[in-house]
């Protein structure tokens, strides 16, 4: 019982609050359009404050360690940000096909070299019927 009167205050209060609402917006629309401005802009301007004191630091941190380890990969794989359709397109051609094959997979083989390959089981199929 003591849940039920608490509802029925609740739903008491809101309806007065729209009661005057709809009282204010019939007598002076202005006013209330004034208001709700005022407190949007205040709203923003916390919001803005909480932004700048809590995520500055946790943020710049985050950017700078993967800054670090970016250079790191850099240097670590000798990477390019320029991508490897483009150099062999520059290239002059080569006159003979046995010239271009392997250095091409040299090259790849080197710039994945931190990649694995997992080797599973494509050619077997489930049994889905012994489930």
């Amino acid at each position: 019982m003591n849940q039920k009167v608490y509802t029925s205050i609740f739903y008491g209060i809101i309806a007065l609050a729209l009661f005057g609402l709809i009282a204010q917006l019939i007598h002076e629309p202005a006013k209330i359009l004034q208001r709700f401005l005022f407190i949007g802009l205040i709203l923003l301007i916390l919001y803005f404050i909480y932004r700048v004191f809590t995520s500055s630091n946790s943020q710049r941190s985050q950017q700078d360690s993967y800054r670090k380890a970016a250079k790191q990969t850099v240097k670590k794989y000798n990477t390019q940000k320029s991508s490897p359709i483009k150099k062999s397109m520059n290239k002059s051609k080569p006159t003979s096909r046995k010239s271009t094959s392997s250095p091409l997979l040299k090259k790849r083989i080197k710039d994945s070299s931190h990649l694995t390959v997992i080797e599973g089981e494509k050619g077997k199929k489930k049994d889905r019927a012994s489930y």
